[in-house]
């Protein structure tokens, strides 16, 4: 269990707010303190975020468009490793 004081003024824009949107104060005041702390968290780097997008380390397919396969077979007679 956690007791905060508020100032006067703090304390009367809780009410207003409470009143007006019809949160009670607890619940206004845990909502804001988990959007506080949702915006103090890192946030995830581009790995995390599209890491069930990335390729799983298989090889592709060859492409069954034969124009594009004779591609694909050049670029690997070009490039392969030696």
């Amino acid at each position: 269990m956690l007791s905060v004081r508020l100032d006067e003024d703090l304390e009367r824009r809780l009410n207003t707010a409470c009143r007006r949107y019809g949160y009670n104060r607890s619940e206004a005041v845990k909502r804001s303190l988990t959007d506080w702390l949702a915006g103090l968290e890192p946030s995830p780097n581009a790995y995390e975020l599209g890491v069930d997008l990335f390729d799983k380390g298989g090889a592709a397919e060859p492409p069954v468009d034969p124009l594009r396969r004779r591609i694909r077979e050049r670029l690997h007679e070009k490039y392969r490793s030696r």
